[in-house]
């Protein structure tokens, strides 16, 4: 169908339409992948019948939040119409007694914090690129931060939501209270389905009283091995830490503005000031205990500092000066698996001649790595971080998962961005062709191209 024809059919679907300019849809391309149009619906509704049109007509529709990760996953194999959820970015409700709110997906998480803040409330959840990132673009990433060892990732605290299917009908799972259990808990497969399946369009969130106090321990250890057994001794403690990170000395130097060569154990305590105060001085006393080198205290300003590069450093937004954009990859093993990761990341950058930052939320498991370089990378590079993303995610799978997140085009030709399906493909194929028959949401980015 000419382009004319499509304009036409989006002017009368949407508010304020018109055709982008050549420049702007060069900006929404999705790795390097130009789409026809440009829309942001003002509704649900309006929202709703532009996917309906698209399924109708055959047009593949890309959703886009705040277009912070839209080189997350593969290439689409068709882009002709990006939807933009910037629109749709209201609190529509807030209820402080029980604790939940529903809000439309194309909220930025700052701007949702800053709303529920008002009301002593927040939501639990810090993910990387949480300024300009949606709610609804960290929920189809399933993106998390330090706060999961605490609260857990996105599918814990998502208690319904409102979903644009891919023929345009509008579906609601979950509901809006915290003991809301009737029927299939359809929440958690439209989380971190990457929009193939769906379009999240509001969302019901289980939310926390924003807490009176904060406070970092930061102890510094002369090798990964150390800072892994001080990490398993606060695990084993009485303190609970709402967040335990073992960072690399580039990392950590990044963190504290302090370079060495050690690595570090961050604890964090959130929670009263009688609260903080316990745990800080029993998590000082199992650093001593473990030999730590020093044990830097943190709060206030500087606490707000380092929470927040923590927050950054796994989306590649924190790098040393003078180098180009990182590559960004993260792994989900059991703790007992995040010291061989350290290892063979650092001997592989090594051998390499490339930067290696590695940053874990060690209860969890779950490990992010960055790799840069001085300018960017070049196409000598890419065979040999290459097979060291291969023997990481080799390494990983034995326990849990490995994906690419922020990479090269160029790279992610030679290595398997999403990894390895576990013998699951028939089922994401089998929810593919059952949600979207016609590939018409982001086909081809998902997991083996699904």
């Amino acid at each position: 169908m000419p382009d004319e024809v499509l304009h036409s059919r989006l002017g009368s679907l949407v508010d304020g339409y018109g055709p982008a300019t050549p420049e702007a849809l060069a900006s929404h391309a999705v790795e390097g992948v130009v789409p026809s149009a440009v829309v942001a619906p003002g509704s649900v509704e309006s929202l709703a019948a532009t996917v309906q049109m698209a399924s109708e007509l055959g047009y593949a529709v890309i959703p886009r939040g705040g277009g912070t990760r839209m080189d997350f996953g593969l290439p689409p194999s068709r882009a002709d119409i990006v939807v933009s959820l910037e629109r749709l970015n209201r609190i529509v409700a807030h209820e402080p007694a029980d604790q939940t709110a529903t809000v439309e997906a194309g909220i930025t998480m700052a701007g949702l914090q800053a709303g529920l803040g008002k009301r002593g409330q927040y939501l639990p959840l810090d993910p990387p690129h949480g300024d300009a990132g949606t709610l609804g673009g960290v929920l189809a990433t399933n993106a998390s931060g330090v706060l999961r060892t605490s609260f857990g990732t996105a599918r814990d605290l998502v208690i319904g939501a409102r979903v644009v299917q891919a023929d345009g009908t509008v579906v609601r799972s979950g509901g809006q209270v915290v003991k809301n259990v009737a029927g299939y808990d359809l929440n958690k497969m439209y989380i971190g389905s990457l929009g193939t399946l769906g379009i999240l369009a509001e969302v019901n969130l289980k939310l926390q009283p924003l807490p009176a106090a904060g406070r970092l321990l930061i102890g510094t250890m002369a090798g990964i091995g150390e800072a892994a057994e001080c990490a398993f001794r606060i695990m084993d403690s009485e303190v609970m830490p709402s967040f335990l990170e073992v960072a690399s000395p580039a990392t950590r130097a990044l963190l504290t503005g302090e370079a060495d060569h050690d690595f570090a154990v961050v604890a964090g305590m959130i929670g009263t000031d009688e609260t903080v105060d316990w745990q800080a001085g029993e998590c000082e006393r199992l650093f001593r205990d473990s030999g730590t080198d020093a044990v830097i205290h943190v709060d206030g300003d500087g606490y707000d500092r380092v929470l927040e590069a923590l927050r950054a450093y796994p989306g590649g937004g924190l790098l040393p000066p003078g180098m180009g954009p990182g590559v960004t990859c993260r792994a989900g093993v059991t703790p007992d698996g995040v010291e061989a990761l350290f290892r063979l990341a650092n001997e592989g950058c090594r051998r390499l001649s490339i930067g290696c930052g590695l940053l874990s939320h060690f209860a969890s498991g779950h490990v992010a790595f960055v790799f840069y370089r001085d300018g960017t990378f070049r196409d000598s590079d890419y065979d040999g971080l290459a097979s060291l993303i291969e023997d990481l995610r080799s390494a990983s799978e034995e326990q849990g998962a490995f994906v690419v997140e922020h990479a090269p085009a160029a790279l992610k030709e030679r290595v398997g961005v999403w990894g390895s399906t576990r013998g699951n493909r028939h089922i994401m194929e089998m929810l593919k062709n059952r949600f979207d028959p016609k590939g018409t949401l982001n086909p081809g980015r998902f997991v083996d191209g699904i």
